[in-house]
């Protein structure tokens, strides 16, 4: 089969023929001690009734949900019944969440991101924060987006937040505002036109708007995500490539796109303040961003010792607790 590490601790086999999961993390526990627990967890790729890309959806939320909490999530996604389990369960939060987007169910929060060197605000980033409701079966931003993803949703709901953060940038006349536009949308002709056909009407819009590339659903279409970022940039509206560094399709971005700004994902900035080889990594990043021509961000930076690492390292602007925490868009209330 074929097995990689997912996240610290956290492993994925595949396998033809199927593998005894529990034999396997007995082994591991004789190899390493009896102090070390192992937990397993299987799904049968083979579900009947279920369509190629519904078992691939399927299979793409299952290792994200395990990769962020573990074989619990599993169980709370529905999982405990294969992957049609999930499709069962996915469908009716799938209706929830439709009718949650429709009806805004969602704030903004916004947080600035500053110049390292004068410490001025360059722009604010809008947040994505679901209505508090405990009864709802998606319970935090990341859920929210990522399911939005997996049902099929994600234009619908980067639509819904597009015309929230325009609405704040219409009344916030001097700042620019970044929103987060998912891959999928990106590669979406119809999205395209519809957002064309917006900035178009409003030319100061794309004076007072920013977009960042997400990567949590990759691009498939990468022609059409190409026509989508270059007719943004001749309407000059500026675009950055989010989280660089989390996952391997950000450097396929990075070659494909032109963008205006990379911003290193948080997990590197931590670690570069802590070593130099983490430090070189981080060097390395903005060395491939400057060949681009892209201006660099550094996020999560939550303490002046980390701050000082990226002015060391040229990096351009910061983004994280030491600056500002996220709330109401100054001057909104």
């Amino acid at each position: 089969g074929v097995a990689g590490e997912l996240a610290a601790g956290r492993f994925g086999l595949i396998s033809q023929g199927g593998t005894d999961l529990a034999a396997l993390g007995a082994r591991i526990v004789e190899a390493a001690g009896e102090a070390t627990t192992v937990a397993t967890r299987s799904l049968a790729l083979e579900e009947d009734g279920l369509t190629p890309l519904q078992r691939t959806r399927a299979l793409r939320h299952a290792l994200a949900c395990f990769t962020r909490d573990g074989t619990d999530a599993l169980e709370r996604e529905g999982f405990a019944d294969g992957l049609s389990g999930f499709v069962t369960a996915a469908y009716a939060r799938a209706v929830w969440l439709r009718q949650a987007i429709a009806d805004r169910r969602f704030r903004l929060e916004f947080q600035p991101i500053v110049a390292l060197g004068s410490g001025e605000t360059h722009h604010f980033e809008a947040l994505l924060r679901p209505a508090a409701d405990h009864a709802q079966p998606l319970q935090d931003a990341q859920e929210f987006v990522t399911f939005a993803e997996t049902a099929g949703l994600s234009e619908e709901l980067d639509w819904a937040v597009l015309s929230a953060v325009c609405a704040a940038a219409r009344r916030a006349r001097n700042t620019r505002i970044a929103a987060n536009l998912s891959g999928l949308s990106l590669q979406s002709p119809a999205f395209r036109d519809r957002l064309l056909g917006l900035l178009d009407a409003e030319p100061l819009l794309p004076h007072r708007l920013l977009f960042e590339i997400t990567e949590t659903a990759e691009i498939e279409d990468e022609a059409e995500a190409v026509r989508t970022v270059e007719a943004l940039r001749a309407r000059g509206l500026p675009l950055c490539i989010d989280d660089f560094g989390a996952g391997a399709a950000a450097f396929r971005y990075l070659r494909a796109f032109r963008v205006d700004f990379v911003k290193i994902d948080g997990l590197y900035v931590a670690a570069a303040a802590r070593g130099d080889q983490d430090r070189g990594i981080v060097a390395g990043m903005v060395d491939l961003a400057r060949t681009v021509g892209a201006r660099v961000v550094a996020e999560r930076i939550e303490t002046e010792a980390e701050a000082a690492v990226m002015r060391s390292l040229g990096i351009d602007y910061g983004q994280g607790f030491l600056f500002g925490r996220p709330g109401p868009l100054p001057g909104q209330g």
